[in-house]
């Protein structure tokens, strides 16, 4: 029996005198750096929760088509004077829906097969100028072919004005007072005389002009 505790002893008193060791020295690291244990546990437990992936909300942008809201402008250029007039008219029910893709693909076909009503006006060709949901512009140019291309003769305030063919804007003003010009000749001016091309336009401004 003193043999069983003289080993026991043996035993105990080195672990308790280990334990009592590892707690003085918990103690001693408590007291000169507080927290630090906890920061420890706290780096270690860290990294699994930077692991927990954060859903990635996704923003899908649609592609702008025409709607019925969509505010459609035809440019029509007067590819003869240059004029531009612009108006704001319903899309075309086949436009509805298209992207601007789709709308170009759509412009060249009609270029290929303009309406009888374009044909007659001296259509060229049709292009898109701008495209946006709210708002799409394309241009019609037309060409009116050099049969077309005479001007009109008018007196305003007793002064010679040139107008285009189509009498739709004045193409020059003159310094020649109609009462000055041979009764013949004021007669056609008083009734519009109609010159062919510039050759003519420019002799007749040449033998009156002062």
């Amino acid at each position: 029996m003193k043999f069983v505790k003289r080993i026991s002893l043996f035993f105990i008193y080195p672990l308790s005198m280990f334990s009592l060791g590892f707690i003085s020295n918990m103690a001693i690291m408590e007291f000169f750096y507080p927290g630090k244990h906890n920061e420890q546990v706290q780096m270690q437990v860290q990294p699994a929760k930077e692991m927990k992936e954060e859903p990635i909300e996704v923003s899908v942008n649609e592609e702008p088509v025409v709607t019925a809201n969509t505010h459609y402008v035809v440019q029509e250029y007067n590819t003869v004077t240059g004029e531009t007039v612009e108006e704001e008219v319903d899309a075309p029910d086949k436009f509805i829906g298209l992207d601007r893709d789709k709308l170009v693909q759509e412009i060249k076909e009609y270029n290929q097969n303009p309406s009888l009503t374009d044909l007659e006006k001296g259509f060229d060709y049709m292009e898109l100028v701008s495209f946006s949901s709210g708002r799409v512009v394309v241009r019609k140019s037309y060409d009116f072919g050099e049969e077309e291309k005479g001007f009109f003769l008018l007196n305003e305030n007793h002064y010679v004005v040139v107008y285009d063919h189509s009498l739709s804007y004045v193409y020059m003003n003159t310094d020649i007072i109609v009462e000055e010009l041979p009764d013949s000749l004021q007669e056609e001016i008083l009734n519009m005389k109609y010159v062919e091309d510039e050759g003519e336009l420019y002799n007749f401004l040449e033998s009156y002009s002062s």
